[in-house]
């Protein structure tokens, strides 16, 4: 076993340890006081319902133990010298650093410790140690990687928004009375629209770091960002009209409105997803 193959083994090792063990005590210890603080009057008048603890966190706990699994089975393939280590250890990176950020910000919301930082923080030292130090992969495709995945997350953060108000819609149907449409209607309408757009970036953010040379790949971004354009921006201004106040579900959209510019541009993308390369993908 060479540096770099040790190297991926002990970070496979602590991320599968971090995502198996830490996303289930991480749960236990914060599902249901996440969800008496969102049922606290005060929370609900913010968030909007408790959908976002109730129903997201236990799916997010699960991505989590899936990605320690993606890491366990990395660990694996470096011991054993296999090919498919590395990819393995991406898949479960991107799928920790998802459930580590996104539960911090209802935490933070609630004014409650953001525990699930926990897994996040490891992962990012994980992704950059792993992607350039183990793999070689050059720093520029790297960082390109990052942005997409922080799109990705991002994305992932409107679907959630559109399903929190989707929960509310009969209600504020109910107290709207006939004044329809109303404007909760727009996050019925682009819930899937956002989720899609965070599963297309998730896997453009693999893509560029497994298989940068494949077009096929260049074309999830793009559509993904053409998605999240069309999804997001309607949510962000329903949410911001919503609460009086502009949202932070605009920066899922913008950032794709500029991501949309590299794969359109087949030159440039080229350059960031393998600049050693000067052919044509």
């Amino acid at each position: 076993m060479n540096i770099n193959q040790l190297l991926g083994f002990v970070l496979s090792l602590v991320g599968a340890i971090i995502g198996i063990v830490g996303g289930m005590v991480l749960f236990y210890l914060t599902y249901e006081p996440y969800w008496i603080a969102e049922l606290d009057p005060v929370n609900l008048g913010e968030q909007g319902c408790d959908i976002i603890i109730r129903d997201i966190l236990p799916i997010i706990s699960d991505i989590c133990v899936i990605g320690g699994v993606f890491f366990a089975l990395s660990a694996y393939g470096f011991f054993s010298d296999e090919e498919w280590a590395v990819s393995f250890a991406v898949v479960g990176n991107t799928l920790c650093l998802l459930a580590g950020f996104w539960p911090t910000i209802p935490a933070m919301q609630m004014g409650l410790a953001p525990l699930w930082g926990i897994i996040f923080v490891p992962n990012l030292v994980i992704f950059l140690i792993m992607t350039h130090y183990v793999d070689n992969i050059p720093w520029i495709t790297v960082l390109f990687a990052l942005i997409m995945g922080i799109a990705y997350v991002m994305s992932f953060l409107n679907g959630v928004a559109s399903t929190n108000r989707l929960h509310l819609y009969p209600a504020n149907i109910a107290l709207e009375g006939t004044r329809l449409p109303s404007i909760h209607a727009i996050f019925m309408g682009l819930q899937r629209v956002n989720w899609v757009a965070a599963i297309g970036f998730g896997v453009t953010t693999i893509g560029i770091l497994r298989r940068p040379k494949k077009d096929w790949v260049r074309i999830v971004a793009l559509g993904s960002a053409v998605l999240e354009v069309i999804g997001g921006y309607p949510v962000a201004v329903a949410s911001s009209v919503t609460f009086g106040k502009l949202s932070m579900f605009f920066m899922a959209p913008i950032l794709a409105t500029l991501l949309l510019i590299v794969p359109l541009w087949p030159d440039l993308w080229r350059r960031l997803v393998s600049p050693e390369d000067k052919p044509s993908l």
